[in-house]
């Protein structure tokens, strides 16, 4: 069994410095479907090595005071993006017409809860598979059954059988995993890992 490091590399400091961002930003503690997913994404994330794409990254925080490029520790680079400058973000660019990265640019691209909130998603899946390399690795994060948010940016939900059509034809290996809430007996959303052809 794998381990899930709660603060994966960071020394003494900076994990004090996390736990209290996270009092002050949170109130309680974090959802199992947080919980679970954050493990599900290091596990994924640890050894994937090259250059990797975080889309749709905001401030990049893992909901429990750590940042998700920590997560990439065999990594060489990890590059954080956004569609505006809200967020200090290494590139700022509009998922769905990523001009400004050259096809096969990443080893791994790195997408967590960004889809349901853009308008033409499977334009943004042909973007993300542009830029990732043959043999690259996607993570994708999924939502199925979670309430609105980030409203009125909130178009869609993702079912098992609708990932598997979004994919089947740039991707192999495909691995999907339901992330379930105690609160409900339905998947709350998906983590996907696929390997580009």
């Amino acid at each position: 069994m794998i381990e899930y490091k709660l603060y994966p590399n960071d020394n003494l400091y900076q994990r004090i410095k996390n736990l209290l961002r996270l009092i002050i930003l949170r109130k309680g503690p974090a959802s199992k479907a947080r919980i679970d997913s954050n493990r599900w994404i290091y596990k994924h994330a640890k050894n994937i090595k090259g250059l990797v794409l975080s889309v749709g990254s905001g401030d990049d925080s893992d909901g429990m005071g750590n940042r998700y490029r920590s997560y990439f520790e065999s990594s060489s680079n990890y590059t954080t993006s956004e569609y505006d400058n809200r967020y200090d973000v290494d590139l700022i660019l509009d998922v769905r017409n990523m001009k400004n990265i050259q096809d096969e640019s990443y080893d791994s691209v790195f997408c967590s809860g960004v889809l349901e909130h853009v308008d033409d998603f499977q334009q943004a899946m042909i973007e993300i598979t542009r830029v990732l390399k043959p043999n690259g690795i996607l993570l994708l994060g999924l939502p199925f059954n979670q309430k609105p948010h980030m409203e009125p940016f909130d178009f869609w939900r993702f079912t098992r059988h609708g990932i598997e059509y979004l994919l089947k034809s740039d991707y192999f290996d495909i691995h999907i995993n339901e992330i379930n809430s105690k609160e409900t007996n339905y998947p709350s959303s998906y983590w996907t890992k696929a390997i580009k052809k």
